[in-house]
This record gives C-alpha cells, structure tokens and sequence, in this order.
C-alpha cells in the first residue's frame, strides 16, 4: 500500500518584529515610534530591544523623552536612517 502525500498550504512567512517596524518608519512622517504604539499595533512588547537589534544591523535611532497628557513621561524612537 502506497501512502499518498497530505496536501498542505503553505502560508507565507509572517513578517519579523524588524521587519514591520522598518515598514512603519517607511509610512509614517516623521519616522517614529513610541512604546505603545509599537504594543497597539505590531504587539511588540520589548521595543527598546527591538531598536537595540536594528541598531546591531547598522540603523540609527534619536530617543526623545516626552511627556504625555497625564504628565507620564515615555521615549520616542525617531529612525535617522541606516549608517
């Protein structure tokens, strides 16, 4: 008896953390992302070591403290290109 193949779909490969924070940088105007953001919508939830990672592959980040509306202080991530 000869066993047949199941049939499988592939389905692409989901895009990297990297890989949709870079498309970000590239839709937004300025090129920028703040830890809540990244959490609502890519579910990132360790930004700092996601920039720390693009930052080992030669990008380039300005961090700015800023200050929300509650006075809650946070960190915005402005990408400055790649080195």
């Amino acid at each position: 008896m000869q066993v047949q193949p199941a049939n499988y779909t592939y389905l692409p490969r989901p895009a990297s953390q990297l890989d949709l924070l870079l498309n970000h940088f590239s839709h937004v105007s300025p090129p920028s992302i703040s830890r809540l953001e990244a959490s609502a919508l890519y579910r990132i939830d360790s930004l700092s070591r996601r920039i720390n990672d693009l930052e080992e592959l030669g990008h380039k980040f300005q961090r700015v403290m800023k200050r929300d509306n509650t006075g809650k202080r946070y960190v915005r991530y402005f990408y400055a290109g790649r080195a």
